[in-house]
């Protein structure tokens, strides 16, 4: 897949097709994350590959979550909601975690998180070129004790989103705003 086509026609993928995704796509994709551009080669980000008995765990971490979110906001029916929302998790093979390492400067924090998103943006183009559907969520989940002793998340750092992986069932289309309508040019 050339690059323009991928940046074009990649969609987050909500359903997914049962089955594995092979180790070497998950490295791809990892590789591909550790090239983004960072300040000083700061390389602020790690990452936590979940399938399997911990992927497990998370998805139970995420129906707590769901739950109890439910419930603050008055929701119908919270057991629904949050066994959909461990459904959810348990339907891709793989998820991984991304973390970002916290510089004690918050403009340094800043940047490294900026950095930290371009490289999740290259896990997902990465993943797409070998057909592979990814799903950034970021949400209550990344704020969860159980979620980051799970990921072991040291006091200097925190989640920055969850990456579902998996082969799309289907691939929805987005309509997007053409780059004229969001762009003004200065001489």
């Amino acid at each position: 897949m050339e690059l323009m086509e991928g940046l074009l026609t990649r969609r987050t993928i909500h359903l997914f097709r049962p089955g594995p995704v092979p180790q070497a796509v998950i490295e791809a994709m990892l590789e591909a994350a550790v090239q983004a551009p960072n300040h000083h080669m700061t390389q602020p980000w790690r990452f936590v590959v979940l399938q399997g008995d911990s992927l497990a765990q998370l998805a139970r971490i995420r129906y707590h979550v769901a739950w109890h979110k439910a419930v603050s906001q008055n929701r119908p029916d919270p057991e629904r909601l949050a066994m959909k929302a461990q459904n959810d998790y348990m339907a891709v093979p793989v998820i991984i975690g991304v973390i970002q390492q916290l510089a004690s400067d918050p403009h340094r924090q800043e940047e490294d998180y900026a950095a930290v998103s371009c490289a999740t943006y290259g896990m997902l183009l990465a993943a797409w070129s070998f057909g592979v559907g990814t799903h950034w969520a970021t949400g209550g989940i990344t704020q969860a004790q159980d979620a980051r002793a799970l990921l072991q998340v040291q006091d200097h750092e925190r989640i920055t989103g969850f990456i579902r992986v998996g082969y799309p069932a289907t691939v929805p289309e987005v309509p997007r705003d053409p780059a004229t309508h969001r762009t003004l040019w200065l001489s």
